[in-house]
């Protein structure tokens, strides 16, 4: 047998299981059942078609012009400004590491505590800094965004 005509058959009788029917059931109780297998005392229904809306595609409608947006100009200058307060906060810890000799507090008698917070100004420093430059990233991406 040809296997087009085997495609062909199979491909039908999968449509027609797909136009299955519905019927409706009432039992004693009143309670009412939905279902595809026809029982004694059930009502065919006769559906209305169902209607096939499209998908469109949302990028084509949601692009925005080339020039800034109200929303792209807030987010821009909301970036600077943050770019601005890790700025100072980076300045304010280099400061006080003082190249790695900081000055030692009275609460520092122990050279371990000095030690411990030398570590835990480098880590801010290097925190201090991914953020910088992950913001300024975000910043020319949006600049070259639009």
């Amino acid at each position: 047998m040809n296997i087009y005509v085997i495609a062909f058959l199979t491909l039908f009788s999968v449509s027609l299981i797909a136009q299955s029917e519905v019927y409706k059931y009432v039992d004693e109780s009143g309670n009412i059942t939905y279902s595809d297998a026809h029982l004694d005392n059930s009502q065919k229904l006769e559906l209305p078609p169902l209607t096939v809306v499209p998908r469109t595609n949302l990028e084509t409608k949601t692009q925005a012009p080339k020039s800034f947006t109200d929303k792209d100009e807030k987010r821009h200058k909301t970036v600077k400004k943050m770019i601005n307060e890790e700025t100072k906060l980076l300045e304010e810890k280099e400061k006080e590491y003082n190249k790695g000799k900081p000055e030692r507090i009275g609460s520092e008698r122990n050279y371990q505590r000095y030690l411990d917070r030398i570590e835990r100004l480098e880590n801010e420093i290097a925190l201090h800094k991914e953020k910088k430059g992950a913001l300024e990233l975000e910043l020319m991406n949006l600049d070259n965004s639009n």
